[in-house]
């Protein structure tokens, strides 16, 4: 190989690296979040998101979880956000391994005892692994509709969605957007550009909400986006509870003036 091709494949490399060092850390997005009819009250705190996609021939696969907090803004309207965090290894490693096998992973009682204790301490999710499919945010819109509003939200739901909205609770829908990340050289890889999941609450607890979820993936491809769709069953497990709105400020007392005296 002659000197000029090496010294720009070594170039290229080294711009590929520092500006992946550069995005080590992961940029604010943008978190938006619209409630169509009556938010339930009883949502306020953190969340992990479970959910999962099944196959023919009874096989199936976990979707990368996340961690959502919920606060409320006021009686009737609430503001979620999701938080880039690194999951602790312990749940990290087994999810990412049983991915390569035909049974979904799922998290056990101990992961649970762990995210409940270390949640609010996980750090931001940096040095994205785009081989890993990690993501970088670019936007999050989440909308949050009660039964009386299904026909304004969800106005494009294919037969299944519409079917597992019959008798629901409550519906979350959420779309998340993803900015590019730089390409190894020589490497194609299809990022995932846009991520758009409904997830369908069917029954409630205190410590947990379950239901259907489908969930849709627009992935980068040669000339036309490639479109993915992924539907199964899904668990928000309750990690703590909070994110009540203030109260409201006491109103002085007026203050009395003395009375004159004549």
């Amino acid at each position: 190989m002659s000197r000029v091709p090496a010294t720009m494949l070594r170039l290229t490399a080294a711009v590929w690296l520092l500006t992946s060092t550069a995005s080590a850390k992961p940029p604010d997005f943008e978190q938006t979040t619209h409630v169509a009819g009556k938010a339930p009250v009883s949502l306020g705190g953190a969340w992990f998101l479970y959910a999962q996609a099944e196959f023919p021939g009874g096989k199936s696969r976990a979707l990368a979880p996340e961690l959502l907090t919920v606060s409320r803004k006021s009686d009737h309207d609430v503001a979620l956000h999701l938080l880039d965090v690194q999951l602790p290894k312990s749940i990290d490693g087994p999810y990412k391994a049983a991915n390569r096998k035909p049974q979904a992973w799922q998290p056990s009682p101990e992961d649970l005892a762990l995210l409940r204790k270390e949640w609010s301490k996980l750090p931001p999710a940096t040095n994205k692994d785009l081989h890993a499919s990690d993501v970088v945010y670019d936007r999050v819109e989440f909308t949050l509709a009660s039964p009386d509003k299904y026909a304004e939200v969800f106005t494009a739901a294919d037969a299944g969605v519409d079917e597992a909205l019959k008798g629901s609770l409550f519906a979350l829908q959420v779309v998340e957007r993803y900015r590019p990340q730089p390409m190894p050289p020589g490497e194609q890889i299809a990022q995932v550009m846009e991520r758009k999941s409904i997830y369908v609450v069917r029954s409630s607890s205190d410590s947990m909400l379950e239901g259907q979820q489908f969930t849709g993936y627009v992935a980068a491809g040669p000339g036309v986006p490639i479109p993915i769709a992924l539907n199964g069953p899904f668990k928000l497990y309750r990690l703590a509870k909070g994110g009540a709105a203030p109260a409201a400020p006491a109103a002085k007392p007026a203050r009395r003036r003395p009375a004159r005296r004549g």
